[in-house]
């Protein structure tokens, strides 16, 4: 389902689903490339993922992320959008950094030319990057989160891009169905 005009980066809270006929990204292949198990990757790549995303405030997100899935645990991520590294303890990857910040299209484009997507110009040009990766730098990856047209609809995207240290890297767009 469509994101509604009033849904901004800015105005981000609600409820997303992952709509994987309309996703490039492969899920499976980017657990792969972060070490998790077949099991888990199968299970995951299987299930019906939501985002339950609130903004306690303008520049900090908080994402619960759930898997329909027998005995996949959700996960609870925090983005804090100042471009300040964190350490965080992830029950999927372990010991893990990241950072998150607003970026403009340009520094989108910067990331890859591929990711840079279609992205509507409704957050004053601005866009989220959230990077990181597991701390022993085994892996690491960004997301530059954002809204598009796919399908003539206006959908909450991120493009993917995660590589590890023997050079394999995996790319792709999660496209994600607005459900309230």
């Amino acid at each position: 389902m469509a994101a509604p005009a009033s849904k901004t980066l800015a105005n981000l809270t609600g409820r997303y689903k992952l709509n994987k006929s309309l996703s490039t990204a492969d899920i499976a292949s980017i657990l792969a490339l972060q070490g998790t198990s077949t099991l888990i990757r199968k299970a995951i790549a299987s299930a019906s993922v939501t985002l339950t995303i609130s903004q306690p405030s303008s520049n900090e997100y908080k994402i619960e992320q759930t898997a329909t899935a027998a005995s996949i645990p959700g996960t609870t991520e925090q983005y804090i959008l100042d471009g300040e590294w964190r350490t965080n303890k992830d029950a999927f990857f372990g010991k893990v950094m990241g950072r998150s910040q607003w970026i403009n299209l340009d520094e989108a484009k910067a990331k890859g030319e591929d990711l840079a997507g279609g992205w509507e110009d409704s957050d004053e040009g601005k866009l989220i990057l959230a990077e990181g990766g597991s701390a022993d730098g085994k892996w690491e990856a960004f997301r530059i989160w954002g809204f598009e047209q796919v399908g003539g609809e206006k959908r909450y995207t991120q493009s993917v891009k995660v590589w590890n240290k023997d050079g394999e890297e995996v790319r792709g767009k999660m496209v994600y169905d607005f459900v309230g």
